[in-house]
């Protein structure tokens, strides 16, 4: 969700000016909804679009999210994406390539407002011998220090898809632990997606389409997981194997093309999201390890959401105070086998 973008600059000069001005031109072009609301010409769909994210907004405060004056402007990108993110990884192990920021501490990826010169960077990492990628963001969260706006791109989500995104964002500006960012992205992965399916059967009925539509997405966004989860296995076991590099590139590969063969055998099963591009995946840890930022150990944050009845004022509790300790995942984990101490 992009949130390696919002961050004081931890490495230059030239950086610093360009989020400086990157996060001033959102600021000043932003305009009110209030304002947006007023004017007759406004798009009906993007009326009710604004109308929808109000009640998400009021939703999310009840889970126990601080929602502040978030999600109160408009930002229109132009059809754009709204930043572009870098991240790298050593092609023969998974170690994320670490920038060091004042306010988000160490985080795996660091963001740009213009593509090319995100592009720079993810070039500057290949040429050094890193595997990297860029990757386009559709919204990041200021973790509370700037009012966020809703963003153009927002407004042709699906409902389901909405009310995840911005209870994910929410959820980082909610519980945050510096220097652990796979904690605070599957935290709110987490959030967000459980809370939009609670919100969905709130706003619109236990019988709405949208709720079974949301479903069937989270249970490819699963089988998919499930697959990856898969596919990083053997990648691990090579790489513990401490092989020559030539070999681990080789290696790589031949397990590389034996998971999309096995893909195909799983394809027909996805019923609302296509995931055939990894058809297209070259071997780059530095995509895998981003795809498990989002979505690690999913099954220990439901664990203490079903302890506490999926009663999301005190899971959250939970999930706030391990955010405040030193090591997240190893209080989550006390947390689920000894719940009565939380």
């Amino acid at each position: 969700m992009g949130l390696g973008l919002f961050y004081l600059p931890g490495c230059n000069i030239e950086y610093y000016a360009h989020l400086t001005l990157g996060q001033g031109r959102i600021l000043y072009n932003r305009r009110p909804i209030e304002e947006l609301l007023a004017s007759p010409l406004l798009d009906e769909d993007h009326r009710k679009k604004f109308a929808l994210i109000q009640s998400i907004l009021n939703f999310a405060a009840t889970l126990g999210l601080e929602t502040r004056d978030s999600y109160t402007s408009f930002y229109d990108t132009k059809g754009q994406p709204i930043s572009w993110n870098v991240s790298a990884s050593p092609p023969d192990r998974f170690a994320p390539f670490l920038w060091d920021f004042p306010i988000a501490g160490t985080v795996p990826y660091k963001g740009y407002f213009y593509k090319e010169k995100a592009e720079t960077e993810r070039d500057n990492l290949i040429a050094a011998g890193y595997d990297a990628i860029v990757r386009p963001v559709g919204a990041y969260s200021t973790l509370g220090y700037f009012s966020d706006p809703i963003l153009s791109g927002m407004l042709e989500y699906s409902p389901g898809q909405l009310a995840d995104l911005i209870i994910h964002e929410l959820t980082h500006a909610t519980a945050y632990n510096s220097g652990h960012t796979d904690f605070n992205e599957s935290l709110a992965t987490f959030i967000g997606r459980q809370g939009s399916l609670l919100f969905l059967k709130h706003h619109f009925g236990p019988d709405t389409p949208y709720l079974q539509e949301a479903i069937e997405q989270r249970e490819d966004i699963e089988l998919f997981r499930e697959f990856m989860s898969q596919t990083v296995s053997p990648l691990d076991s090579l790489y513990n194997l401490d092989l020559p590099l030539e070999e681990v590139l080789k290696q790589r590969i031949g397990i590389f093309d034996r998971r999309k063969s096995d893909y195909t055998t799983i394809k027909n099963r996805f019923t609302r999201f296509n995931y055939d591009g990894f058809l297209n995946w070259e071997p780059n840890n530095a995509r895998l390890l981003s795809y498990r930022r989002y979505n690690s150990k999913q099954e220990l944050f439901l664990a203490i959401h079903n302890i506490h009845q999926q009663d999301f004022t005190r899971s959250l509790s939970v999930f706030s105070s391990c955010a405040q300790q030193d090591d997240p995942w190893a209080c989550l984990t006390a947390a689920a086998s000894s719940p009565k101490a939380y």
